[in-house]
């Protein structure tokens, strides 16, 4: 019953999922921001336009970007790459369709950061610091 108790308040323990196949391609080499956004929240506008006014500093810090909404994965700075929006959020067990979320994954494959509002850049790069190598 205790574990149980515990379980409730602190969430299942962290676990590393599989990363999805279609960021292979970033694996060794790039940190992925992936943010989960419906056009009709608000919360996606505020997102986009603090990373926008951080772009140099993601670059910096081997971050791409990319917005998530409907069935589409779509590129905040660079290029395009050919990513699966379903892929993405089903591995990931990230937000469904309509819902706000962040997650950013290192280059190792591992989700290093979780959240269901905006943060603010430096909290997001904040996480990579924070986390053990």
């Amino acid at each position: 019953m205790l574990k149980s108790f515990v379980r409730e308040i602190m969430g299942t323990a962290p676990h590393k999922l599989p990363a999805p196949r279609c960021l292979r391609q970033f694996a060794g080499k790039k940190r992925v921001l992936l943010v989960f956004a419906d056009a009709e929240d608000d919360r996606a506008s505020r997102q986009d336009d603090l990373l926008r006014k951080a772009h140099m500093r993601f670059i910096e810090e081997d971050i791409e970007v990319f917005n998530v909404a409907g069935g589409g994965v779509f590129p905040l700075f660079d290029d395009p790459h050919d990513l699966d929006a379903d892929e993405l959020r089903e591995d990931l067990h990230g937000p469904q369709p309509g819902e706000f979320g962040l997650i950013l994954i290192d280059r190792d494959g591992k989700v290093k950061l979780r959240a269901g509002e905006p943060m603010r850049p430096e909290e997001i790069i904040g996480a990579l610091a924070t986390m053990p190598h």
